[in-house]
């Protein structure tokens, strides 16, 4: 069972059997592509790291099913809606990135009921009380592309109230290979981040989303935490990058 069958009292009862982790404010999430009953309960763990923060927009990273010509696409809708509610998309920041790279084009080709967006909306409407949407796709995992992309959230959402989510499937995984990336995440190791993905030696599928989310970390100037979980439990993608203590 997926998400969109969780009922608000079900997602709400999950996130209660958890508390929060992050001891500074969160700006990225890194996420499993789907939410289904194997990592539920890890996705509740994630998303308590945000409950009753605010954040006016939040963007959502995720790989494109196939190849298209325009490599950064942006679906067109005004809204999205889950069995708990609507969501506005904000078209002017959706606009910016359209003015901001080449490779950014409002496109509707990956507009499914299959999009990593629908699953997380729903966790986000149980921890947020409002926010706007931005969802972007990424059809290549190529370096250029992942920089362009890195680059123009770097930009524009530095000194904005914006919360940043890579969904990708760690489900093939192992917690020896997490923690390989984490390592390489907090020692902003890009070029061995960017292979041991695209070989597919962390597996992890649809990655490009968190080659990107570790170059916005680290411009952010960020710490991030994955979630490593024992050796006995099903693996996912579950961590987040937050603002640097003052004492670090």
């Amino acid at each position: 069972m997926s998400i969109p069958s969780y009922s608000r009292e079900q997602i709400l009862a999950g996130l209660d059997k958890h508390s929060r982790q992050a001891d500074n404010r969160v700006r990225v999430l890194y996420a499993g592509r789907y939410i289904k009953d194997f990592n539920f309960d890890a996705m509740c763990r994630l998303y308590t790291n945000i409950r009753g923060e605010h954040y006016d927009d939040v963007i959502i990273i995720e790989a494109f099913p196939g190849e298209h010509p325009h490599l950064l696409p942006m679906v067109s809708v005004p809204s999205f809606s889950t069995p708990l509610g609507e969501v506005p998309v904000n078209d002017a920041l959706r606009n910016d990135f359209c003015d901001e790279d080449d490779d950014f084009f409002i496109d509707d080709a990956g507009y499914t009921d299959d999009m990593a967006v629908h699953n997380h909306l729903m966790m986000l409407q149980c921890t947020l009380d409002s926010f706007r949407l931005l969802s972007i796709q990424i059809v290549q995992a190529q370096s250029s592309i992942v920089r362009e992309l890195a680059n123009a959230v770097s930009e524009l959402m530095r000194d904005r109230n914006a919360l940043v989510i890579a969904c990708a499937d760690a489900s093939s995984s192992t917690p020896a290979q997490l923690q390989k990336l984490q390592d390489y995440i907090n020692g902003n190791s890009f070029s061995r981040i960017k292979n041991y993905l695209n070989t597919g030696d962390a597996g992890i599928s649809g990655s490009a989303p968190v080659s990107a989310a570790s170059m916005i970390a680290a411009e952010w100037e960020l710490e991030t935490h994955l979630h490593i979980p024992d050796t006995e439990k099903p693996v996912c993608l579950a961590g987040y990058a937050q603002l640097k203590s003052r004492s670090n």
